[in-house]
């Protein structure tokens, strides 16, 4: 279950360069006052609003509570027991709960849907317990985790949510820890899973989602997955994802007013609907197909041709076409070995209307060595030809002078 490691957290940072497409940013008008959506494909932001200002992030937070409890956890049909730790004071703080009691004996996997689904602080607190030995160690691993993302306007105070004037973050920032939890394939079932019945079928739970399609008859067929969020100080908060045309979005705002109006959901069907309507993939290159060329030197294999490792695609305007776009290739002629896995090898650069629309790096798909030998025979082909060649036309050239 161990499944976020080190080296996707670099990925996740290394993802979050951030482009503008401000040639083709959506205008479109929402309930909520804060707003962040990009692709995580290529990282590209279609729409912001105030996403880097302090938000309170509410149950928004179970994200991460949730995504770093999974980490620890090994077998999800495990079991464990509710204590009354896990329920001290949510009663007097009106938090929302799951609807464990104290005894009840539950597995890892009912904790897990308990936190996301129901928005289960009793759920929370459980899971901090057993996995990381109390509240404060695993709100320390969210701070910690905040600290490897690089993320500056981002603190942790609790793991439910409720409210604190020192537990915050930005729409931008709760995307970037929505992808890092995205990564790990439990976290993504349950993130989409619309209704859940508990280990013993004592417990039913809905999504946020469900909740506005069973509440307003909002139609989410379209939206992958979401989780919200509610305090008098934040308002509504919603994080979610969709897929538009084989690209994978995250969405996330806050502060849609009004407790029961379900306009969070809402915002997010808009948005979905939006990009369905206005925008469409342009396929640039496809995967296996021959990006660029390189003369490798320091090496008998002379030549790397660069292939792309999938398809490079970008989501447009529907009135922007393939045709519309120019593409530059900078990367260098001659490559020196040895070339690792991952190298960089240049960038290809998209411009639409003589603005960069998109930046996608180049890399080497696969590590190119050479041995001792192969280095001192190509430094003879490269320096003894040439003096053999020479030392032939000296001789002729004396020769010829003799006779």
């Amino acid at each position: 279950m161990k499944k976020i490691i080190s080296c996707l957290l670099i990925t996740v940072i290394c993802m979050f360069q951030m482009q503008s497409v401000s040639a083709q940013s959506i205008q479109i008008q929402l309930h909520s006052k804060y707003a962040y959506l990009y692709d995580r494909e290529t990282s590209l932001v279609y729409y912001e609003k105030k996403s880097d200002e302090k938000i309170f992030p509410a149950s928004m937070t179970k994200i991460v509570t949730v995504s770093l409890a999974l980490e620890k956890i090994d077998d999800l049909s495990e079991t464990v027991t509710i204590q009354a730790s896990d329920l001290k004071g949510l009663a007097e703080s009106h938090a929302t709960v799951a609807g464990f009691y104290v005894g009840e004996r539950v597995t890892y996997e009912d904790l897990i849907y308990g936190a996301l689904l129901p928005s289960g602080a009793d759920a929370c607190n459980a899971l901090a317990r057993v996995t990381y030995g109390s509240l404060s160690n695993l709100v320390d691993a969210m701070n910690q985790r905040v600290t490897d993302l690089n993320l500056k306007n981002t603190h942790f105070m609790n793991v439910t949510g409720l409210h604190d004037d020192h537990h915050y973050t930005t729409v931008h920032e709760m995307a970037i820890l929505l992808n890092s939890a995205l990564s790990n394939s439990e976290f993504v079932k349950v993130f989409e899973t619309r209704k859940h019945t508990s280990s013993k079928g004592n417990h039913q739970w809905t999504s946020s989602l469900q909740r506005g399609k069973d509440y307003k008859n909002i139609d989410i067929q379209k939206i992958d997955g979401g989780k919200s969020g509610f305090t008098d100080e934040a308002q509504l908060t919603f994080a979610s994802t969709m897929t538009i045309d084989h690209h994978q979005f995250i969405l996330v705002t806050a502060y849609a007013k009004g407790q029961y109006t379900q306009n969070h959901v809402q915002d997010a069907v808009t948005v979905c609907q939006y990009m369905n309507d206005h925008f469409h993939q342009i396929v640039f290159y496809k995967k296996d197909e021959e990006i660029e060329s390189y003369w490798i030197t320091k090496s008998l294999k002379i030549q790397y041709k660069l292939n792309a490792p999938q398809d490079i695609t970008i989501l447009c305007d529907k009135n922007i076409t393939k045709s519309d776009i120019d593409i530059t290739i900078d990367s260098p002629t001659f490559i020196e070995s040895p070339i690792q896995k991952g190298d960089s090898l240049g960038t290809i650069t998209f411009y639409y209307e003589n603005q960069v629309l998109y930046k996608y790096s180049l890399e080497a798909t696969k590590t190119i060595e050479s041995s001792i030998i192969e280095v001192l025979l190509y430094y003879l082909i490269l320096f003894g030809f040439p003096l053999i060649i020479v030392g032939i036309i000296i001789t002729r050239f004396k020769r010829k002078r003799r006779t």
